[in-house]
C-alpha cells in the first residue's frame, strides 16, 4: 500500500489511480522489470544501444499518417465566430449602410461631373463648329463679295458697295461708291456716285448677291436698260456692258503728282436744305491746308468739285487725287443755308 503524491490519500496494491483526486499512482521497480522467460540462446537486447531512428526499435513511435492543419486554417473557426458576433451589433450595420451611402452618393456626384463635362464639351465643339461654319459661311460671303465688285468694276466701271440701311431703311439696291473714270461706261450712261442701283436689264437688284448672276448673263458689248436712285428720284439709262475679267485702264498717279485739298474727314449728309440733295460734311480740317487757307470750316456740306457733284468720300478723294497739285479749283458747299463757292489752290499730294 502506497500513498498518492497528490493528496496524500492511500492507495491499495491493485489500483492504479487515487480514488480521491484521481492521480496516476507511481510506477514501481516491479512495474518496470522484464517478467518474460529469460532465453539463453537468444541474442542480446540492444535496446538500450539502439538509435532513436531505428524502425526496429521498439522505442520508436511511429510517425502520423496525417498533417496538422496549419496556423490559418486552424484560426478559420475563429474567424468566423469574430465575424457573425460583429455581424450581430446594430453599430456595425450602421456603419456599413453609411459606408455604402457615401460610396454611392460618391459616385452618383462624380457620375454627374461625368456627364456634365461631357454635355459642356459637346456644347463647346458644337459652337466651336457653328463659329467656324459661320466664319467659313462670312469668309465665302467675302470672297463672293469681292468677286462680283470686281466684275462691275471691271464691266460698268463703278465701285459698288452695300446699301446702308440707315440711309435707305426702306430701299434696296446697290449702291455706287466711286466711278473709276470719267469715261466708264457708268459716266457715260449719265451714273453718278452717291446713286442707288436698282434695276438692271430687266431684273430687280435687291443687293449685291443677286447683282452677281444678271451680270453673268449679259454678254460683253451688249447695251442694257438701268434704274437708279439718285435725291429720291428714279433715273433711267441705258449702259454699254464692257468685259468682267478685263480691267479698265486707269492711268497710274504718283502721290507727288496728286492734289490736296486738306479735308481730313467727311461723311455723306442729307439733305441740301431746301433740297433733298446729298452732300459731304466736313468732320475736321488740316491745319494750313489748302481747305484751311480757303476759309471752309468744320461742318460745312460739300456739294461740288469743279463742278461735278460729290455725293461721297471716296469720290471726292478720287477728284482730288486725279488734280494736279498746284491747279485752282473751285468748292461748292453750303454753310447752314447759304451756298458758297471758293476758289483755292491745290497742295501736293506727299
Amino acid at each position: 500500500m502506497t500513498n498518492c503524491q497528490g493528496c496524500g490519500t492511500e492507495i491499495l496494491g491493485q489500483d492504479r489511480f487515487c480514488k480521491n483526486c484521481g492521480a496516476p499512482v507511481a510506477a514501481s521497480v516491479e512495474d518496470l522489470a522484464d517478467t518474460r522467460p529469460f532465453d539463453p540462446s537468444a541474442p542480446a537486447r540492444a535496446a538500450a544501444t539502439a538509435s532513436p531512428h531505428d524502425l526496429n526499435s521498439s522505442f520508436q513511435v511511429a510517425a502520423p499518417t496525417t498533417w496538422p492543419l496549419a496556423h490559418g486554417f486552424a484560426s478559420l473557426p475563429k474567424r468566423t465566430a469574430f465575424i457573425k458576433n460583429m455581424l450581430k451589433r446594430p453599430l456595425v450595420w450602421l456603419m456599413a449602410f453609411l459606408l455604402v451611402f457615401v460610396l454611392m452618393g460618391s459616385g452618383l456626384v462624380i457620375g454627374r461631373d461625368v456627364i456634365r463635362a461631357r454635355r459642356s464639351q459637346r456644347a463647346a465643339q458644337a459652337s466651336e463648329a457653328k463659329r467656324i461654319a459661320a466664319a467659313r459661311q462670312a469668309r465665302q460671303a467675302q470672297a463672293a463679295q469681292r468677286s462680283v465688285e470686281e466684275s462691275v468694276r471691271n464691266a460698268f466701271g463703278f465701285t459698288a458697295a452695300k446699301i446702308s440701311e440707315a440711309e435707305y431703311p426702306d430701299i434696296q439696291g446697290v449702291f455706287v461708291a466711286s466711278l473709276t473714270s470719267d469715261n466708264s461706261p457708268a459716266a457715260v450712261a449719265g451714273i453718278q456716285a452717291g446713286d442707288l442701283l436698282t434695276e438692271l436689264n430687266g431684273q430687280a437688284v435687291p443687293g449685291m448677291v443677286e447683282l452677281g448672276p444678271i451680270l453673268n448673263s449679259l454678254k460683253p458689248g451688249s447695251e442694257v436698260g438701268v434704274k437708279v436712285i439718285r435725291d429720291e428720284q428714279t433715273i433711267s439709262s441705258s449702259i454699254r456692258v464692257a468685259s468682267q475679267s478685263v480691267p479698265p485702264f486707269e492711268p497710274k498717279i504718283e502721290p507727288k503728282d496728286q492734289g490736296f485739298l486738306g479735308v481730313g474727314d467727311a461723311g455723306r449728309r442729307c439733305c441740301i436744305p431746301g433740297t433733298k440733295k446729298w452732300g459731304l460734311e466736313v468732320h475736321r480740317i488740316i491745319d494750313n491746308s489748302p481747305a484751311d487757307l480757303a476759309g471752309l470750316q468744320l461742318g460745312d456740306v460739300i456739294t461740288e468739285f469743279e463742278k461735278q457733284n460729290i455725293r461721297t468720300p471716296d469720290e471726292l478723294a478720287r477728284r482730288i487725287h486725279a488734280a494736279k497739285p498746284r491747279s485752282k479749283v473751285k468748292v461748292k458747299f453750303y454753310r447752314g443755308t447759304t451756298e458758297q463757292t471758293v476758289e483755292l489752290i491745290l497742295g501736293h499730294g506727299w
